[in-house]
């Protein structure tokens, strides 16, 4: 910037000087500059308070089944809602949740450590309890097993809970999960069947898979082993979702197109419980039925639909658009959203800054930030939009600026997360190293190519064409 000249007392004897040039005027700049990095605020203290509704319950025999080996559990206080299908009794699904049902209590301390932070140790304490109860279940199992010489007894789970905007489902076995949202079905959790690892690895087509019989055949189970992993998915959920949870003698009977086409009926989520138990008879019944049905509600004022829509975040969704998961299942990609921190930021606040160390992977979920480097604009990132991948690499001083120009959430994945997931999920881990490593090694070809241009034209090389800019640091 130039230095002004020095005021100068008027001469009226003076000659008239001609005006002296100005400098051209300097170009606004879009938004104040942010001095400081942010404190991002919880996403729990910006999004709709929401509580499960009156939900319901419906069990059925089958038609070829003599005895109903489904159990349920309902603590709407807590809030928990379970179902358990057990293999050659019923007291194996009834010992699973009564375990369940003993421990819920500590529920309570979660949602108030996650309502009050809303960060990821918060978070991910919740599947720490899921994993520990049901390894206890599967242990009081095994035990009774013993007892009782009967070696078949096992059995399947699947639970809810509420935390905040948070739902959570943990599952072991072949029981079924799905999210019921502006009128399409989604299932949330992945059968841990031998079908479907073997139609994970390619060794089944999705139609082959249908007729598989090993379709039952389960690769985790309660009952089995005390050193289960049971998956836990994270569910941002709004005011108009509703949760299913069933057992596999709906699924299987009963297509994922059927349950969309009996859940869109505008009749009560009585008789859509009714019709799907009926809809699954009529397909053979070959085995006990159980269907839990729970909305989800708003706490306090309705929101206009805009707002209540903006709610409705499919975190999956918008991770996929990141090169680091788009080779996971939209469920695998729910099991590793407890390991990012999840902010907000208010227009013009400074995410992070150039030169200062940086350790975090952004991904943009709402809002939209800008990207500089020495106040230049490189880019402008919107929802599924990031930046930073490097530093789960390497820890390192960032080499661009990110500004929020509007309200922005962010999901934030620090490196220490990252390598939690290698360590704790290796399958997962794998798919995210792999793609992770191609991305640095594009970076190092980029550079040396860059390198060899540079040195191309200071030796005078008039063919060589200058480096451009490369990718979001």
């Amino acid at each position: 910037m130039e230095t002004p000249d020095p005021p100068t007392r008027p001469n009226p004897a003076a000659r008239p000087q001609a005006p002296r040039p100005q400098p051209p005027p300097r170009a606004p700049r879009e938004a104040a500059e942010p001095q400081a990095v942010a404190t991002p605020r919880s996403v729990v203290e910006t999004a709709l308070q929401v509580t499960f509704g009156a939900g319901v319950e419906q069990t059925d025999l089958g038609r070829r089944m003599t005895e109903n080996e489904d159990a349920s559990l309902i603590l709407a206080d807590t809030p928990l809602w379970a179902i358990a299908d057990a293999s050659g009794a019923r007291w194996p699904a009834e010992l699973t949740l009564d375990t369940l049902s003993k421990d819920a209590k500590a529920l309570r301390e979660f949602q108030t450590r996650v309502a009050r932070s809303g960060d990821s140790s918060s978070r991910l304490a919740v599947g720490h309890f899921f994993e520990s109860v049901i390894n206890r279940a599967s242990e009081a199992v095994r035990n009774e097993v013993h007892r009782r010489g009967d070696r078949r007894a096992t059995a399947a789970c699947v639970a809810l809970t509420l935390m905040g905007p948070f739902a959570y489902v943990a599952h072991v076995g072949d029981a079924r999960a799905y999210l019921w949202r502006d009128r399409k079905l989604r299932c949330l959790t992945t059968d841990h069947t031998l079908a479907m690892l073997q139609l994970k690895r390619g060794e089944l087509t999705a139609e082959t898979y249908a007729q598989s019989p090993y379709r039952k055949t389960l690769t985790q189970a309660i009952g089995v082993t005390n050193d289960l992993r049971p998956d836990i998915a994270e569910i941002r959920v709004a005011p108009g979702d509703v949760m299913l949870l069933c057992s596999d003698g709906l699924h299987r009977m009963v297509s994922d197109r059927r349950i969309a086409e009996i859940l869109v009926r505008d009749v009560p989520l009585a008789a859509k419980a009714e019709a799907l138990i009926a809809s699954a008879n009529e397909a053979g019944g070959k085995d006990n039925i159980t269907v839990q049905l729970i909305p989800v509600e708003g706490v306090g004022p309705a929101p206009d639909e805009g707002v209540a829509k903006r709610e409705r975040i499919d975190v999956a969704r918008i991770l996929g658009k990141c090169f680091l998961f788009e080779q996971l299942s939209e469920n695998e990609r729910l099991l590793i959203t407890p390991y990012f921190e999840y902010q907000t930021y208010a227009q013009n606040d400074l995410i992070c800054r150039e030169g200062a160390e940086g350790d975090s992977l952004f991904v943009i979920v709402s809002g939209k930030a800008r990207v500089t480097y020495r106040r230049a604009h490189l880019v402008d990132l919107g929802p599924g939009g990031y930046a930073g991948e490097i530093a789960l690499a390497r820890l390192g001083p960032r080499t661009a600026t990110i500004v929020a120009i509007q309200p922005t959430t962010v999901l934030t994945l620090t490196r220490a997360r990252f390598f939690e997931v290698v360590q704790r999920r290796p399958s997962l881990g794998v798919q995210l190293a792999v793609p992770l490593l191609e991305n640095v090694g594009k970076r190092i070809v980029d550079l040396g190519t860059r390198f060899r241009t540079i040195a191309q034209v200071m030796a005078g090389d008039k063919a060589a064409t200058a480096p451009g800019d490369g990718g979001v640091p």
